[in-house]
């Protein structure tokens, strides 16, 4: 089986690759057919029939969200994953294996980044694990220590979220 056993709190899996055209040349047929038995929601860019659980992903709805370019300002699968949780109305989203790190594409990079500020500016907690690329504007602690430009001296944390609290005691 080459999806990810065993993950049974998983309710969908996002492949963005063409089924037919693009996964089998971009990772192998392998992980194409055995998607074909896959019991759970897969969203993808194209719905085939021999893979009876596949969703076409909502572009047009994405467009109507988002407006262009914006809409359509997608380089990696999470760019995909996260304008879909923002639709869907998650007011958390987790990205954990997200790092863009080594391998990425400068706009993968930009472009994840973009879509976890829009989730972040409509109020969505975004959160990443230690060493990925986007902890330094998700994590409130690494933000603060290295993204407050232009101050000498950078205002308290507690202050930026609880303005009208003494913490002088």
């Amino acid at each position: 089986m080459a999806y990810w056993p065993n993950c049974e709190d998983i309710d969908r899996l996002y492949v963005m690759d063409d089924l037919v055209y693009r996964l089998p040349v971009y990772n192998t047929d392998e992980l194409a057919e055995s998607l074909k038995t896959y019991e759970k929601r897969i969203i993808t860019s194209v719905a085939y029939e021999d893979w009876p659980t596949s969703e076409s992903f909502p572009i047009n709805d994405c467009v109507k969200e988002f407006g262009l370019p914006l809409g359509i300002a997608m380089y990696s699968t999470p760019d995909w994953m996260i304008a879909h949780a923002i639709m869907e109305g998650w007011t958390e989203i987790d990205l954990f294996g997200v790092d863009n790190q080594l391998k990425a594409a400068s706009e993968m990079r930009s472009s994840t980044a973009m879509w976890i500020g829009v989730a972040m500016s409509r109020g969505i907690l975004v959160t990443t694990y230690q060493g990925s690329y986007h902890q330094y504007f998700t994590c409130t602690a690494v933000a603060h220590e290295f993204g407050i430009y232009g101050y000498a001296f950078r205002p308290r944390i507690e202050k930026l979220k609880f303005p009208d609290k003494d913490f002088s005691s």
